[in-house]
């Protein structure tokens, strides 16, 4: 069975409000949303994530756990806020963008494409 509508997992490392604003605006955009608040480390992550089955995973308040990633699986893991990336010169991307790429909307394009403009 396929989901209608994407499924994401938000947990934070330390409380950030960052996580609340972009469950707010997944759920706007259509996605099912379960924020799971603080766990610390991998495990309580992991065993989280195996209950919920989500399609995509977000760490709020720093790096992702040492073995993380590996537990996961198929499910997409990102980091939002600080350790979401070691280039400085690729910064954090907005909530709204992340939040849209998400739902499922435009990845790549940055104006509406020719054939949705009338």
């Amino acid at each position: 069975m396929t989901r209608v509508r994407p499924r994401v997992l938000l947990v934070e490392l330390t409380e950030t409000p960052e996580a609340a604003r972009l469950s707010r605006l997944l759920r706007d955009a259509g996605v099912e949303v379960i924020h799971a608040g603080v766990l610390a480390g991998a495990e309580p992550i992991l065993r989280t994530a195996e209950q919920e089955d989500p399609d995509a995973l977000g760490v709020f308040g720093g790096a992702a756990p040492a073995g993380l990633a590996d537990g996961l699986g198929d499910v997409h893991l990102f980091v939002v806020g600080p350790g979401n990336t070691d280039d400085p010169e690729n910064p954090a991307e907005p909530l709204e963008a992340l939040a849209e790429r998400l739902a499922g909307g435009r990845s790549h394009t940055a104006r509406i494409p020719s054939d949705r403009a009338r």
